[in-house]
């Protein structure tokens, strides 16, 4: 190498894993970072939306920020300066540096990004933009103690000459007098390391040192654009709004007030009844902002893999006509089932779902965007950079409301925006959301739109009088069975069975999987005349995918309705376009007793294509399953809580049961979109209602100052700093919701094999045949590696086509008995 070459160039960036391939073995680490910073430099070309955010956080002119983001993005791989890196391919470091020098052989502990982190800092001060780089491959670990390596001293002479110098380079390169005392950039983190990934694909192993590196970067840059496009990452909007979305459509009730809404980034929150087009009305509004240079791209997360399931490929459809060069992805615990990962570059990992143009995903996959995971900046960065959008925010309770408050606060910070959507919210939770955009609000309309911008200003969008009036109000009819232990009597399976024979579309929803196997069985063994099904959670993602098609084809908008019955537990509730002519349910808080009644004469069926219903039900039929005693007023604690039997475990706070069961019983009928307001407030009131029995009272208080604890618990969690998972560590998940922890259960036949097929070392494969269960109901052998246990169905647990079974319930079912 000519001498006057300056010493960075003696590092290699890149090397083949395998020599035999043909060219050169290595790609020079200057020309890996020019790489990295052209992929990051087009980028904020293409998107002026992020170059936009850059600025507003730094708070300097456009051209400055991308200056000082580059400056960045090109020390990503500083700790690559480093003798203990370069002898990971020991023959190319003597290639580039001669065979002089002696470096000890351990080296298996050496990190470059953390370690170039330290190495920057121990010459330059402390820098939180440099952390961020440093960290590209998922964590930058700043509490080791960074030690000099054992080597000769003219090596670490060297290694050290070459970092000062490159930073020196890089200063220059980025017009920059010195190094930018800037702080923590929010996006910077995941922006550099995606670059990381897209730039390494560019790498063409390159050897040869060139004396002016800016032409070098200049031959790059076409290329990055490419990788760019191709990758998905950068696409253009073909329009937006309702109208562009939705042709054959005229909005309708809040739809109606799009056009009114700033396009600026702020928090929105959308509380309007169920079927009232929140969806639709979110994509149109997301799109604007798009379209306005406010967001790149929309990110659409859901509490269930089943209503993400569902809303794909409506979300599909509309992603195709704003991005048509780009694909929606997909991304929770099972998505690859649905999407391969063949696909394309974000399809390849559920973090990387992210990052394209249109993403949905269930509600864990963003919240470990704020959780100690690797790479939890890559999902955050994918959620801030889009108009995120969350929907059912009503259905989360309080440990992981406190993680959706951080996600919320991580999007305020970026300047980015938020739609929130839910059929209705208590005011404490609706001002505890507004709050992290500093809003508020007490405002009483319904439907309501509420919108919050950056500087906390809060204003409200409401119905005008004419368009309140043409409001599709529906009448539900509600009617109160009381049972033992919340369970159908024989007398009311009677009239449930009479209803499907007469053509009725029923559906029974419990609380709890195995009430819901029971009333399959016991209908089951009377042989009825009619189809029934049973969909819960407890099946293995194929036999999951199977009944979830077909519940959705059974009971969907264009089903035959010829009678039929599908018993199940809450994987309906939500988002799932079902409809159905009664519904029977156990009891629940208000809400979700509300959002299945969002499933009961869905779709107007007079005068139309769909399929007509039955002429046995003369009107929507919502009935709940109740106890049979009202709670006492001297009742104790404990008989309290078991007094509404697997409901009251499932939701905890008697108080909620206790109160909808009162309103019920003061109304039997709803009108909706009406009732919303009155019935949330009647049961979330946060003071002592009258005659409330006193047992209720403390049930409540310790709920709250539970809830109060996972609150804490998960903003404490949201902000460790220790080591994190691997974000493929099936644990991840568990972060995400508060409980007993979950074991993964694979299950096997007698011969060993999979239950589905498949081989056991495959992680696809595993998960295919995989439950989820409770420790305490978990047989089998564990492999730890796999971060599993293997069962063997019929003699560790028993698993047929009601799905897993509880031991407690098998003799019962063998029997024949209730």
């Amino acid at each position: 190498m000519e001498k006057d070459y300056p010493p960075y160039f003696k590092y290699w960036g890149k090397a083949k894993k395998d020599s035999e391939q043909p060219g050169a073995d290595y790609h020079l680490l200057p020309y890996h970072c020019l790489d990295v910073a052209a992929v990051a430099d087009k980028w904020l070309e293409l998107s002026p939306v992020l170059l936009k955010r850059f600025a507003l956080y730094l708070n300097v002119e456009p051209d400055l920020a991308r200056r000082i983001v580059l400056f960045f993005v090109l020390l990503h791989d500083l700790g690559k300066f480093d003798g203990r890196f370069q002898h990971f391919r020991e023959d190319i470091r003597q290639e580039l540096q001669g065979d002089e020098w002696w470096i000890e052989e351990d080296l298996s502990y050496y990190s470059h990004g953390s370690s170039g982190f330290k190495q920057f800092c121990e010459k330059f001060g402390y820098s939180e933009a440099m952390k961020a780089v440093a960290g590209h491959h998922g964590f930058c670990d700043t509490n080791f103690n960074y030690e000099e390596p054992t080597a000769d001293d003219d090596l670490i002479d060297l290694d050290e000459q070459a970092r000062s110098e490159w930073v020196a380079f890089c200063l220059e390169f980025c017009e920059l007098e010195s190094i930018p005392d800037v702080g923590g950039i929010p996006l910077l983190a995941g922006f550099c390391s995606v670059a990381d990934w897209l730039g390494s694909s560019l790498t063409n192993f390159t050897t040869s040192p060139m004396a002016n590196l800016q032409e070098y970067y200049e031959q790059v840059l076409p290329r990055a654009e490419a990788v760019l496009r191709d990758s998905g990452m950068i696409t253009s909007i073909a329009g937006a709004g309702f109208s562009f979305l939705f042709p054959d459509y005229r909005p309708r009730g809040i739809q109606c007030l799009l056009d009114e809404l700033p396009l600026s980034p702020g928090l929105t929150l959308v509380e309007a009844d169920t079927g009232a087009g929140k969806t639709e009305f979110a994509l149109s509004y997301a799109s604007m902002l798009v379209e306005a240079g406010l967001a790149d791209g929309v990110v659409f997360g859901l509490p269930t893999q089943a209503t993400a399931n569902g809303l794909f490929d409506r979300i599909q459809h509309a992603a195709e006509l704003l991005f048509p060069d780009a694909k929606a992805t997909l991304a929770h615990g099972k998505s690859h089932f649905i999407v391969t990962d063949e696909s394309g570059f974000l399809h390849q990992s559920k973090k990387r779902a992210f990052l394209g143009t249109t993403s949905v995903a269930t509600i864990d996959q963003i919240l470990m965007g704020v959780l100690g995971i690797k790479h939890q900046f890559v999902r955050s960065f994918g959620t801030r950079k889009s108009v995120l959008i969350l929907d059912e925010i009503h259905s989360f309770d309080a440990y992981m409301m406190a993680l959706i408050e951080q996600v919320l606060k991580g999007q305020h910070e970026a300047f980015s925006s938020v739609i929130l959507l839910s059929a209705t919210l208590p005011h404490h939770i609706r001002n505890k959301l507004l709050n992290t955009y500093s809003g508020s609000s007490d405002s009483e309309a319904y439907p309501l739109i509420t919108h919050t911008n950056l500087q906390g200003d809060t204003n409200v969008f409401t119905l005008p009088e004419e368009l309140q009036q043409q409001l599709k109000r529906k009448v539900v009819c509600t009617q109160q069975w009381h049972t033992q232990d919340c369970f159908p009597e024989d007398t009311h399976i009677g009239t449930i069975c009479d209803w499907v024979i007469q053509g009725a579309m029923v559906a029974v929803i419990f609380n709890t999987v195995a009430d819901a196997q029971r009333l399959f069985h016991k209908i089951s063994l009377q042989q009825p005349e009619f189809e029934v099904d049973l969909f819960h959670a407890r099946y293995t993602v194929s036999d999951r995918q199977h009944i979830e098609k077909a519940v959705l084809e059974k009971y969907g908008k264009n089903a035959t309705r010829s009678g039929r019955l599908l018993i199940a537990t809450q994987v309906i509730e939500q988002s799932l376009d079902l409809d159905f002519d009664v519904i029977i349910s156990q009891i629940a808080p208000i809400e979700y007793l509300m959002q299945r009644m969002g499933r009961l004469w869905r779709h107007e069926r007079e005068n139309t294509d769909l399929y007509p219903r039955t002429n046995a039900i003369k009107d929507p039929l919502f009935i709940t399953l109740i106890p049979q005693e009202s709670i006492h007023l001297d009742e104790s604690i404990s008989k309290t809580k078991t007094h509404y039997s697997g409901s009251g475990f499932v939701y905890q706070n008697i108080r909620w049961l206790y109160r909808t069961e009162k309103y019920l019983n003061q109304n039997d009928k709803l009108i909706f979109p009406d009732c919303y307001r009155e019935a949330i407030e009647y049961v979330h009131f946060p003071e002592i209602c009258e005659s409330e029995p006193e047992a209720i009272t403390e049930i409540a208080n310790a709920f709250e100052l539970k809830g109060e604890g996972s609150h804490y618990t998960a903003r404490q969690i949201s902000a460790m700093q220790s080591k994190p998972l691997n974000d493929v560590d099936p644990r991840c998940a568990l972060l995400t919701r508060e409980g007993e922890m979950s074991i993964s259960v694979v299950l096997v036949d007698e011969s060993g094999a999979l239950l589905h097929g498949g081989s056991f070392e495959e992680q696809v494969d595993r998960e295919r045949n995989l439950i989820s269960l409770p420790p305490k109901h978990a047989k089998g052998t564990k492999y730890p590696d796999y971060f599993c246990t293997k069962a063997v169905v019929g003699k560790d647990i028993e698993y047929n086509n009601m799905g897993f079974i509880r031991t407690d319930l098998v003799e019962e079912f063998n029997t024949g008995g209730k």
